[in-house]
């Protein structure tokens, strides 16, 4: 996809669309986008370097995130059909240990996914995916509900005071294009002020250690990342804890 991508917020687009199902969006789209999408996220590799025991992605997509490690097993929840079996194909490929499991983040089967599970917690460039603030609300809440006492989580979504983000105001519910085979496919997306964000994060229980961008000009090895790919650009990073 090398044309410009479209901006729109969802009640503008609405007054002339069809609302997009966001399940089918992603597995038409999904060949191409983890094509994009195989190299970890910037902060992730420092988030899990040395860690062991389980660890959940929630919207895992192709798997991009599951490094390999010793003692480690990962739980990959997405909507996309299509992505989950690309993430199959890449951990069995890498030789990572991995399960994959179709369903929204607001939504974890309790007979698998149980209280105080897992050791640490993924939520990259997923929540603003989300549709609807219930919604949101309640994918943060598995997240902490899935996480033992002590655990650590990362959570990414877009930065909304993005300069790319001016003409839908820098805030709220939005679409943004995807061109394959000369066809616009619409993601959803939700833009979050990082005050909105923290507020958010800390009602459902979380402690936030750390707050960050990919553009913090103190670090140079992060900006080094953000120029390697143009879809990690000007991300709000948290790192949290279940107190």
């Amino acid at each position: 996809m090398t044309e410009s991508i479209k901006i729109i917020s969802k009640k503008e687009f609405l007054k002339k669309n069809k609302e997009p199902n966001q399940e089918e969006v992603w597995d038409e789209i999904s060949d191409l986008w983890t094509e994009f999408k195989k190299k970890p996220f910037f902060s992730v590799e420092d988030f899990l370097n040395g860690k062991k025991g389980k660890i959940i992605d929630l919207g895992c997509g192709c798997g991009r995130n599951m490094i390999q490690a010793i003692d480690t097993q990962y739980y990959g929840i997405d909507i996309s059909a299509n992505q989950l079996k690309a993430g199959e194909q890449l951990v069995k490929e890498k030789g990572i240990g991995a399960k994959f499991f179709k369903s929204c983040a607001n939504k974890l089967d309790k007979t698998i996914f149980k209280n105080e599970m897992f050791d640490y917690g993924l939520f990259i460039a997923t929540l603003h995916c989300i549709e609807g603030e219930k919604e949101r609300e309640n994918a943060l809440k598995e997240l902490y509900r899935v996480l033992k006492k002590g655990a650590e989580g990362l959570i990414s979504v877009w930065n909304s005071a993005d300069p790319r983000f001016k003409e839908v105001n820098y805030h709220g519910d939005i679409y943004m294009s995807w061109k394959k085979d000369r066809k616009e496919y619409y993601r959803y997306y939700y833009l979050y002020s990082e005050e909105e964000l923290i507020n958010l994060i800390k009602s459902v229980g979380f402690k936030i250690l750390e707050i960050k961008t990919n553009l913090d000009k103190t670090d140079s090895s992060t900006i080094a990342s953000s120029k390697k790919d143009r879809f990690d650009k000007k991300n709000l990073i948290i790192r949290v804890i279940k107190k």
